[in-house]
């Protein structure tokens, strides 16, 4: 990992039981998110594909703040319920990942996953314009300064893992990965994970008992969103994935394969291998992305969830005293 630069890798497979790849995946300009989509016929494909594009038009801005991400969620929960009535169902779809609050000033380069991964959609041009979309109310842009923090979003059940290098190695061409320092970030809006938090069972129990797919938000639900979005400090290994890879490969496995792996393109390459091994039973979309390091490192990785309306450099107190400081169990 070069010193000012950030490194990715993106990946997407059908997997081995299904006919059509229901993910997309998006790591451009600073926005790296993957989305799972759900629904009839072709629904799943096209609204993930319309969460997809309106994250892209994030991309193309050069700042953002938690009021444009606010803005980008809404916007795509409108297009897939209009997506849903047209069908005459219900269409759906996660969304996982990373938005910088600044795209980078050497930004990564745009790497899309292959076509034939890539769902139809409908033509952007179609879409509602952000710009007459009534926005969420802003605290103002993310100044630069803050930009050693990124935001982190989540709906559904894909997830974004962190893990840091080995301490002296971070600021190296090949660095080494901190398997002992792999944590996921976010939470599944799914009942298995709402029997775990609620302390009704044990996580071994859930997953025994609660099928890993009853989710209980997705963009397009006709009961509305309530997104996670968290602040995290922008340095170190993300790994998003929809629920292809972390249902078929644990998450210990996942961490001693991101970490065995020095390039974001060959950690990327060897965890679709590993959940195509494990049966490959859904479709399956990785990310991968390697921030450059802090310097200097003043303390252990750490993320919180923000609040409604809080933003990034503009915490309430009562989120700092909940301020979740992510170690290794």
């Amino acid at each position: 990992m070069s010193s000012g630069s950030i490194r990715t890798a993106i990946a997407s497979d059908v997997g081995l039981k299904r006919r059509n790849n229901q993910d997309s995946g998006l790591a451009s300009h600073g926005v790296y998110v993957v989305c799972d989509g759900m629904g009839g016929g072709m629904g799943g494909e096209q609204a993930s594909g319309l969460a997809i594009q309106r994250f892209a038009q994030l991309a193309g801005r050069p700042e953002r703040n938690r009021a444009d991400i606010d803005d980008a969620l809404a916007l795509a929960q409108h297009d897939i319920l209009q997506l849903g009535r047209k069908l005459g169902g219900v269409a759906g779809t996660t969304i996982s990942g990373l938005i910088l609050p600044v795209t980078p000033d050497s930004p990564d380069s745009p790497r899309p996953m292959d076509s034939s991964a890539l769902p139809t959609s409908p033509d952007p041009s179609n879409l509602p314009d952000a710009s007459n979309h009534t926005p969420a109310a802003s605290s103002g842009r993310a100044p630069r300064e803050f930009i050693d923090q990124t935001y982190v979003v989540n709906v559904g059940d894909s997830r974004t893992y962190h893990m840091n290098p080995v301490p002296g190695t971070g600021s190296s061409e090949a660095p080494v990965w901190d398997v002992s320092s792999f944590t996921r970030i976010t939470r599944d809006h799914s009942k298995r994970q709402e029997a775990i938090d609620s302390g009704q069972m044990l996580p071994d129990v859930a997953e025994a008992t609660i099928p890993r797919n009853i989710i209980t938000q997705c963009l397009g639900d006709p009961n509305g969103i309530e997104p996670d979005v968290y602040v995290a400090d922008m340095t170190g290994r993300f790994i998003i994935c929809s629920d292809g890879l972390h249902g078929e490969v644990p998450d210990e496995r996942i961490a001693a394969i991101a970490a065995a792996h020095s390039s974001p393109q060959e950690a990327v390459d060897a965890l679709l291998a590993a959940a195509l091994n494990a049966g490959g039973t859904d479709n399956i979309t990785v990310i991968v992305v390697d921030m450059p390091p802090t310097s200097p490192k003043h303390h252990a990785f750490s993320a919180c969830k923000l609040d409604a309306g809080e933003e990034i450099g503009v915490i309430e107190d009562a989120t700092l005293q909940t301020l979740r400081t992510l170690r290794s169990a």
